[in-house]
């Protein structure tokens, strides 16, 4: 095995981009090279650290055990050679550095503007990168591999490797026409208007269409008609347009215009915990200590 001194910062940009990917093709293009030249690098660190870096799972290319931690150094050392550089560049003591948030498509719509916005008022010069991720396990694979520094998602399992920050719950929202009549005097949705009004959601699969199928089966009933988008922004109009319903969370439906709509509570409270996963202390940037601040205060 040849020794730490033949470790190049391409073959380490060439590892995250193929984590970040997950496809050769596609990392060779953020790049820039040609696939062969990005495979030449991949193959090359393999030899030398005498490690298998990626298996094939599917379509898509997998970190091994051993390649997320490679993953993890690979990233940690790239941030710490840009912060250096920021520093040379002129900084004057201030946060510098990369903050790399993700979240459930919801909570990256609703929640995370207003935490990165007081965050980017107090610093700055810190570079913030934003992305979505519907599935909760590639959010937790985001944090292990260093993509994202932080993600917004439901609670569940924590891995032991990974902490979380407990923060507040969302709570979900009919939103129907405004014209609808609800249940009672304390605007509730009626049972009626869920068995009787098409339902415009999500595709299954997504959190936001399994919070509403749970409304159903807790009230015994299915919705006669479904409308299916993939686009968030959509569901509230949609509902509108069809005299249907949607389920969202709270900050999703005060986000949408309020003509025409009217947003009634569920006939029994949902919420959904919501935690912020992060690294553990050792692992964790100045950057990210500073935004988990910014999110304690908020709980």
């Amino acid at each position: 095995m040849t020794g730490p001194g033949a470790l190049t910062l391409p073959q380490l940009e060439a590892v995250l981009a193929v984590a970040d990917e997950g496809s050769f093709t596609v990392a060779a293009q953020v790049l820039g090279i040609s696939q062969p030249s990005l495979s030449r690098r991949i193959h090359s660190l393999e030899e030398t650290l005498g490690l298998r870096l990626f298996l094939p799972v599917g379509r898509q290319m997998q970190l091994t055990d051993a390649g997320r931690r490679v993953a993890n150094t690979a990233r940690r050392t790239l941030q710490d050679l840009e912060d250096l550089r920021r520093q040379e560049a002129g900084a004057d003591g201030a946060l510098s550095g990369t903050l790399r948030a993700a979240g459930l498509p919801s909570l990256v719509a609703t929640r995370l503007p207003r935490h990165l916005g007081a965050f980017h008022r107090a610093h700055r010069d810190v570079r913030i990168e934003v992305f979505a991720q519907e599935d909760r396990e590639l959010l937790v694979e985001s944090v292990r591999t260093g993509r994202a520094d932080v993600a917004l998602t439901a609670a569940g399992h924590v891995p032991p490797d990974l902490e979380a920050l407990e923060l507040r719950p969302q709570t979900f929202l009919a939103v129907v026409p405004r014209e609808t009549d609800a249940s009672d005097a304390h605007g509730t949705l009626s049972a009626r208007d869920l068995a009787e009004r098409t339902l415009v959601t999500l595709p299954e699969g997504t959190s936001i269409r399994e919070v509403t199928e749970s409304v159903f089966r807790g009230q015994g009933t299915t919705p006669p008609r479904v409308i299916t988008t993939t686009q968030r922004d959509a569901l509230v109009a949609l509902a509108l347009a069809s005299d249907g319903l949607t389920i969202v969370p709270e900050d999703l439906a005060e986000s949408s215009p309020p003509t025409g709509t009217r947003r009634l509570r569920l006939p029994s409270d949902v919420q959904r915990p919501v935690v912020a996963l992060h690294r553990r202390e050792h692992l964790r940037t100045p950057a990210l200590s500073a935004f988990l601040e910014v999110l304690a205060a908020d709980v």
